[in-house]
């Protein structure tokens, strides 16, 4: 497509919110497209069905889990021709991750072999993998490597790899994904409860943060949004 990337990202962003509207039989109130490399990113707001609201107030996360999992997993099934279409690119794997509290989600499309380079002051970099590392590893286990994959005024993501303990990585063989849900939410939850330290860092307002797994691959992406006026 002759089109610039704005163009090309605010068409998949009106094409994903009208599949999600089909299937879900509601659409997101906002649903914002962020490329780098070979990585798109979606952050969703305002996307909770009526369904989910009276599960989640009978504490029923799991089951609004696997609800949306899988009705999810259909519609970027559904996109993914669109999104290789547009940037002429196939899309090898693809997450996501949700924060019921705030009514967010954040969905990662994702290309192999990277070719993301950021450009990133060294010092900054230190600081920051070391306050990951001070705050993660109360949580989960220390990883081998992280590499900041994206960082604009609007989002940081960080890949980390070598991510999981021995039990987590029986738990994914064995299909336990309920024990890795419940991990994953307790992570998470640690990274909120220290979430002033890293604004301090980065000197700006975090809206979300998410934790996109990749079990199969022993990996995950620490993701922040920072916080914008939203016209």
């Amino acid at each position: 497509m002759n089109k610039s990337t704005q163009e090309n990202l605010l068409y998949l962003s009106s094409t994903f919110s009208k599949l999600l509207k089909r299937r879900f039989g509601k659409g997101p109130e906002t649903c914002n497209m962020m490329s780098k490399g070979n990585r798109l990113y979606i952050y969703i707001r305002n996307y909770i069905t009526p369904a989910e609201e009276v599960l989640l107030e009978n504490n029923e996360v799991n089951l609004v889990h696997n609800f949306r999992s899988t009705v999810i997993n259909a519609v970027i099934k559904e996109f993914i021709p669109e999104v290789s279409k547009v940037f002429g690119e196939s899309i090898d794997y693809f997450f996501h991750d949700w924060n019921y509290h705030s009514n967010t989600g954040l969905i990662l499309l994702e290309n192999v072999p990277s070719k993301d380079e950021v450009k990133i002051d060294r010092d900054f970099e230190r600081t920051l993998f070391h306050l990951i590392d001070e705050v993660g590893t109360r949580y989960h286990k220390r990883p081998a490597s992280l590499e900041i994959v994206k960082f604009t005024q609007n989002i940081c993501a960080i890949e980390t790899k070598d991510v999981l303990l021995p039990l987590e990585s029986l738990a994914y063989e064995k299909g336990n994904l309920d024990m890795l849900l419940h991990q994953a939410r307790g992570i998470k939850s640690g990274y909120l409860k220290k979430k002033s330290l890293f604004e301090d860092l980065f000197n700006r307002t975090i809206e979300d943060i998410f934790i996109v797994w990749d079990y199969q691959r022993n990996r995950n992406y620490l993701i922040f949004v920072f916080y914008k006026e939203y016209q």
